[in-house]
């Protein structure tokens, strides 16, 4: 899941191809993802690269993020279990969301100074 804060009457939140994202082609997008007050969440489900960009020529200014989504490897078989030890579970897909965080401060940080 991906959290996504700002101004909706001004940024726009946009899903697109590789190309789009590496060009900041804000038309023919796969998926506009502003809506509501500006605080949207997007489901990151599958295993791949999602792109988005803000358009309105502010992906030029460097407000696009590409997240590499992964499949969680499977685990080897847990050894029996002591008493007094637990186990954790895994989850379907693995994000490696320091990254994200620390893109999204950064693109905060240099466009609400």
């Amino acid at each position: 899941m991906q959290d996504f804060g700002y101004d909706r009457h001004i940024y726009s939140v946009l899903e697109v191809n590789k190309t789009s994202y590496e060009n900041c082609i804000d038309t023919g997008f796969i998926k506009n993802i502003t809506r509501g007050g500006g605080r949207d969440v997007f489901q990151l489900t599958k295993a791949k690269t999602y792109y988005f960009l803000s358009g309105g020529g502010f992906c030029w200014q460097g407000m696009k993020v590409a997240i590499h989504v992964t499949e969680a490897e499977v685990a080897a078989p847990v050894p029996l279990i002591k008493s007094g030890s637990s186990a954790s579970d895994s989850c379907g897909i693995k994000l490696n969301h320091t990254l994200v965080v620390l893109i999204l401060v950064l693109m905060w940080t240099i466009f609400f100074k």
